[in-house]
């Protein structure tokens, strides 16, 4: 695999593709399987080495907030089909995040991903039901239902406070009373690729978008988690859920129609 800045002038002369709806992946492949019962938290990185030989995930246990209390750190080797424990993020991985979970794409300071936030008032139990009067509007005994139960019921809400990451009007994820964490469902292509990927947080299907807000669901992942493009531009990795338990690491080549 070619270093990012040689594959980026390789990229550029070939003329980097530009409309998302002609990405296409090709058949996937699967590097790996991985058992989630015995991974601590809830995955939440993947990232690809410079030689693209070697994987890193991180799992994060959070606490009441959905702020990350601890984070386990794993690698794995392309050749070797095995998930190994690491002290700590390797330095090529956070390199490697830098770009491919910022704001904006690497290619582009103009493509970026805006940051919306609200707060909802949310009811924290459902209004009482059951007739507190029937059909001819006399008392109905039985319903034990009052007035005071109604209003205190109705009291009973709780502010939400909502983040929403948006791309050219197309929504990529929701924060509900968490912090947000950037590229846990998304990756930047690397420069000259002006692109993003993204799945659903609880995972899905994986879309392609372009900066003119051109958009396309790529066929060949189905329950696609923490997708990550290859500093190359030439290949896109995701973790595909199968079940409750089985992970697999999935890579898939990435081509344009011509």
């Amino acid at each position: 695999m070619l270093p990012v800045a040689i594959a980026a002038i390789v990229l550029q002369s070939i003329g980097a593709p530009a409309d998302a709806r002609q990405v296409s992946l090709g058949e996937p492949r699967v590097l790996a399987e991985i058992d989630a019962g015995k991974i601590k938290g809830d995955i939440v990185r993947l990232a690809w080495s410079p030689d693209g030989t070697e994987f890193y995930l991180q799992a994060a246990e959070r606490d009441g907030r959905g702020a990350i209390k601890v984070a386990h750190h794993y690698t794995i080797q392309a050749g070797s089909r095995a998930l190994k424990s690491v002290d700590q993020e390797p330095p090529w991985a956070a390199a490697y995040w830098t770009w491919k979970s910022g704001q904006a794409s690497p290619a582009a300071s103009s493509f970026k991903i805006s940051v919306d936030s609200e707060q909802k008032s949310v009811r924290a139990t459902a209004a009482p039901m059951g007739g507190a009067y029937t059909k001819r509007g006399t008392p109905d005994a039985t319903a034990g239902t009052t007035v005071g139960d109604v209003a205190s019921a109705a009291d009973q809400t709780q502010m939400q406070q909502v983040y929403t990451l948006k791309i050219r009007n197309e929504t990529i994820g929701a924060w509900t009373n968490e912090p947000v964490m950037p590229g846990v469902n998304f990756s930047w292509a690397p420069s000259p690729l002006r692109m993003l990927v993204f799945a659903r947080r609880e995972g899905g299907p994986l879309t392609a978008v372009d900066e003119s807000g051109r958009k396309q669901e790529l066929k060949g992942a189905k329950a696609a988690l923490v997708p990550a493009w290859s500093g190359d531009g030439k290949q896109i990795a995701w973790l595909e859920r199968r079940d409750k338990k089985k992970l697999e690491l999935t890579v898939a080549e990435v081509s344009t129609a011509q």
